[in-house]
């Protein structure tokens, strides 16, 4: 627990560092492309394209909005994959941030989940264009918006504190992380709708924390409701309890990441 304090200390006291590397990380991302930003729609949108093709018109899926079904899901799954990619080479990537002993290290991988929040955040006016375009209501669950980001913020930090301390003694972590990515992405109900798979599977999907925050993105913005308030705060619990692990096993690496860089 005391490692845990340390940490949010250390990021509470640097925020406008944090702040300000992960703005620069978004700029340095596309810098020198034309389309700049718009990069990072580009991949969702296609998708949305490709999919609703796929589903709606080939296979006749009978899902109402379904870009709007999709798409509304697809934004927070790319957050949550470019974060955790990005942060699992949080340490190996900025070698020369953690080899300063004055540097605050433990406020890298919150860097790397900032830039790809900021992501998620810019293309957001495009999804609420998208609602209004096919008409579909939303109304005051919107205002919970900031708690489900913040804890898929919370989840997805507790992930990445893992991986990217780890991955500096074992580089073969990210090749690993990238493969399960891909198949949580298909084990996650983003294509489709959970009720669509049979019952006795259902207990085996829910294990994934993404479901749930999914599910509160999709309650939102696609069926104008309130998130599942149960689930979200068992997902939450789940997310403290990482970045409590993460934190401690981060403290008691944290001297020998420079030795390993």
């Amino acid at each position: 627990m005391a490692s845990f304090i340390h940490l949010l200390k250390t990021i509470e006291q640097h925020r406008w560092l944090v702040f300000e590397l992960a703005k620069r990380e978004v700029k340095l991302r596309y810098r020198g492309t034309w389309l700049g930003f718009f990069w990072s729609l580009l991949n969702p949108l296609i998708m949305t394209v490709v999919y609703t093709l796929v589903f709606v018109f080939f296979l006749r899926v009978s899902i109402p909005y379904y870009s709007v079904f999709l798409f509304c899901a697809l934004l927070p799954w790319n957050w949550f994959n470019e974060a955790v990619v990005s942060g699992t080479d949080c340490f190996t990537g900025r070698a020369n941030f953690v080899r300063d002993a004055i540097f605050p290290s433990g406020i890298l991988p919150v860097v790397s989940i900032g830039a790809s929040m900021m992501n998620y955040v810019f293309s957001l006016p495009i999804l609420l264009i998208a609602l209004l375009t096919f008409r579909v209501p939303f109304g005051w669950s919107l205002l919970t918006l900031p708690l489900v980001i913040a804890v898929q913020f919370l989840f997805t930090t507790g992930i990445v504190f893992f991986l990217g301390t780890f991955n500096v003694f074992f580089r073969d972590l990210r090749y690993i992380v990238q493969n399960l990515l891909m198949a949580l992405f298909f084990l996650t109900p983003i294509m489709y709708d959970l009720n669509t798979i049979p019952a006795r599977f259902h207990f085996l999907l829910k294990l994934n924390p993404m479901e749930h925050i999914i599910n509160d993105y999709r309650c939102i913005f696609y069926y104008n409701n309130w998130p599942d308030w149960p689930d979200t705060g068992i997902v939450l619990a789940i997310s403290l309890a990482l970045i409590i692990l993460a934190s401690w096993a981060f403290e008691n690496y944290r001297e020998s990441l420079a030795e390993y860089l």
